[in-house]
């Protein structure tokens, strides 16, 4: 992400001393892949929210912006595209509360947070897409965030495992 100072750490012959040893010794990666669907999940949130902003600030946008003499907002194109994504979005947000009580209740959703992963970073990548149409030109500006999120959010389909990786796991969790 372009605020994120992203870096490789190797640590290779490390020593760790006995008393700075966090857990039992050799379940470093076990503890990691416990954590990796509340992980997952919070890669969802982020997605869903991103995709809520950015929606909200287009609807702004277009309301604002002026061509042919009147709103870009009440252009049929826009009213549709505004529809559907608002859709798109409602419907993510329905699924992804069910989904953060069912965690909170400590169920076992592996399956469904892989969907969430898939899906709602999926769904934010096109989200920034069409906001961005939705912008013109301004869209590739700096001081338009949807800019930013435009250059960021495609990234959210890969960390925390790949949007590749999470059809993987919904597939093997359905019998496949």
């Amino acid at each position: 992400m372009h605020s994120q100072d992203t870096a490789e750490l190797i640590f290779e012959d490390c020593r760790v001393p006995k008393e700075n040893l966090l857990g039992e010794e050799g379940k470093g990666f076990t503890y990691l892949m416990e954590k990796l669907q509340q992980e997952r999940l919070v890669v969802a949130i982020c997605a869903q929210t991103a995709s809520e902003d950015m929606l909200a600030d287009t609807i702004e946008y277009v309301k604002g912006r002026e061509a042919f003499g009147k709103s870009v907002s009440q252009f049929q194109n826009t009213q549709f595209k505004i529809a559907e994504m608002a859709t798109e979005i409602k419907m993510g947000r329905a699924f992804l509360d069910q989904l953060i009580a069912k965690h909170m209740a400590g169920e076992q959703v592996v399956t469904e947070v892989s969907m969430a992963k898939w899906r709602l970073t999926e769904t934010a990548r096109k989200i920034s897409i069409e906001c961005m149409q939705l912008h013109g030109g301004y869209g590739y500006m700096e001081e338009y965030k949807i800019a930013r999120r435009y250059r960021d959010v495609p990234v959210a389909s890969i960390y925390a495992g790949t949007n590749e990786i999470m059809k993987k796991i919904i597939a093997k969790n359905l019998g496949l």
